[in-house]
């Protein structure tokens, strides 16, 4: 997949969305489960998650400074 294409899979995720994917995981909740709670696919639960992890934010604009 075109990182074109991943980077639009996650920008139609509301942040609304990102916030609830991060505390069901949070809550120990599988990528699977969240994926059906949410209306995601289980890779674009990860893909957030991950991303969660690495930046500590949710959010797709870069930051001057870390988090």
């Amino acid at each position: 997949m075109s990182r074109r294409k991943q980077r639009s899979a996650f920008d139609q995720v509301s942040e609304f969305d990102r916030g609830r994917i991060v505390a069901h995981r949070d809550w120990g909740l599988s990528f699977r489960k969240i994926g059906s709670r949410v209306g995601r696919n289980q890779t674009t639960v990860m893909r957030i998650w991950d991303h969660w992890l690495q930046e500590g934010t949710t959010d797709r604009r870069h930051r001057s400074h870390p988090p």
